[in-house]
Order: C-alpha cells, then structure tokens, then sequence
C-alpha cells in the first residue's frame, strides 16, 4: 500500500465513519463498484470502529510457538515466520503476496481486545506521524491497514541485527566503543523528541545493532509504537494495562503518571548502565544518582 493509497483510505474513512448507516452503505456499494479492494479495506475499519470486542477474548492469543502453523495470508502478506510476541501482539517475518513488489517486514498485528473505537481512530491519525520519522537508526514504518475482521495491522522495516548489549559483549568491545555506540542511540532518540514522539519502552531488545561496511550501526524498533497503542483509550484504561518492561521503566510509567521525553531518558540511562556493568542498576549508589539526575532534568515538554 503506498502513502498515497493510505491517505485515500484514511480520508474516505473519516467521511464515511459519521453517516446515517444507510448513507455509508450506499457510499460503500459505489466504491464497490469502482475498486473493490478498497471498498474491502475500508468497510473493515468502519466494521471494527462500530464495535467495541469484549475484554477477554475466548481465542487463545498468547502462548503461540513457532511449531505452531502459520497464517496463510495476514492482509497482502504471507507470514514466513514468527519473530516473537508482546504486549501489543504478535510479530511475523512476512513478505508481500500480492505481486506488486518483493518486500520482507516485520508485521505486527495488533491483539484483538485493543480493538477499540477510540484505538482505531487514533491509529488511523497517528500512522501518519510515525510514518514521518525517517532517521537511519530508526526502523521505519512502511504499511499500515487492517485485517478483514477489522484487526490493525503494521509493517515495520525488518532489522536482522543483535541486540545492543549482546553485541557489545559478543564483540567484547572496550568501554569507550560502547559508548560509541551509544551515541547512536542517543542520537536516534533525540530526533524523534524532537518530533515529540516518546519511545516508552527502550531496552535493549528494542536496540539492535547491524554491521554495515564493516562499522556496526544501531537501528531502534518500535519507535512511537507503545505511544500509540497505549493511547488513553477506554479498554486501556478499564484493564490498566500499560505496555513497557518493568525493569527498564521510569517511575512514572510504574504509578501511571503522564509520560514525558524524560521517560526515555530514565530508561536510556537503564540501558547505559546495563552495557557497562552487565547487569540492571536494581541496588547500589548509581541508582540513587540516577534518579537525581533524572528528576532534575525532567522538565522536557511532554510528548501530546
């Protein structure tokens, strides 16, 4: 799907999504007419922003392995593999089934119970956004759209890298080229404040890292995708359900106060840490040192 055809399904969406249900379907049967396809793609988003689906769903989604069998078709992509699953879903290496070029991503599709009304008009909005980052440390955002019965899909650039503190103990690298390599974190974090776009969950499986011409490049995963899933939606907020990983969280996403770009900065400092002791600052006086720091440089316009 190119930008173009998104921004047509997404503007149609927005003029249909508030007619009498007889005038939508009267629009829908003319566009059925004229391209189907798309008549299809948006009569999924109107379907799934017309309902809200329980909280618990009776389809098992979690606890899937990769001997379990593949989706034939996810969208205009076949699934090759599972690559994982978390918070929001689960994650396939898959490639483009329709012929219209050859392409490998990783496609997250969403979990069925953050099928929400609110969710669905905020991912349709915010795509957008994320889809304006464009640095090479950051994974980019290539597909976006939804499943025939109406679950939100993404397609992000696939990254064959390692995780950054494996690599940097894999290559045994001394504490200054760490550091290096750190800067290209930092460097790839700033952009995206800049863009007010706030990670809300780096660590370092989020952080992989690529050889490229012989001179390791870091590439962050997922940038600005738990912004966007953990939206103030109402199924969020009735399960309080907060997509991060505990060890690497600021204290503000522990309590559920708003988040800020200082909370990327908490958990940058996590990250730090980790590549130059080994292990998580849980104990000790660096803990304490780095929370002073962080609340006196916490002062950062929130990300909105």
């Amino acid at each position: 799907m190119t930008p173009d055809r998104w921004q047509q399904i997404q503007a149609l969406f927005f003029a249909l999504v508030d007619l009498p249900p007889e005038a939508q379907q009267a629009r829908l049967e003319a566009l059925q007419a004229q391209d189907p396809l798309l008549a299809e793609e948006l009569q999924a988003l109107l379907l799934a922003d017309s309902q809200t689906l329980p909280l618990l769903d009776d389809t098992p989604w979690f606890g899937v392995t990769s001997d379990d069998p593949l989706p034939e078709r996810l969208g205009t992509y076949r699934p090759i593999r599972l690559l994982g699953q978390g918070g929001m879903g689960l994650v396939y290496l898959a490639e483009r089934a329709d012929g219209a070029f050859e392409q490998q991503v990783a496609l997250k599709v969403v979990r069925p119970d953050l099928l929400d009304r609110t969710f669905i008009r905020r991912f349709l909005q915010e795509r957008q956004i994320l889809a304006q980052l464009n640095h090479p440390g950051i994974a980019r955002l290539l597909d976006g759209g939804a499943l025939p019965d109406g679950r939100p899909f993404l397609a992000m650039e696939y990254v064959d890298g390692t995780p950054i503190d494996r690599y940097c103990d894999d290559h045994r690298l001394s504490i200054a080229a760490r550091i290096r390599l750190f800067d290209q974190v930092l460097e790839a974090v700033a952009y995206a404040h800049r863009h007010l776009v706030v990670h809300r969950d780096l660590k370092p499986s989020n952080i992989l890292v690529t050889d490229q011409e012989g001179k390791p490049r870091i590439k962050l995963l997922d940038f600005g995708i738990a912004r966007l899933l953990d939206a103030e939606t109402p199924t969020l907020t009735r399960t309080e359900q907060r997509l991060f990983t505990p060890a690497y969280a600021a204290p503000e996403q522990l309590s559920g106060r708003p988040i800020t770009t200082a909370t990327d900065v908490y958990a940058l400092g996590t990250v730090l840490y980790r590549l130059l002791t080994g292990h998580l600052p849980s104990k000790g006086p660096f803990l304490s040192l780095w929370l002073r720091f962080w609340s006196e440089n916490r002062s950062v316009p929130p990300a909105s």
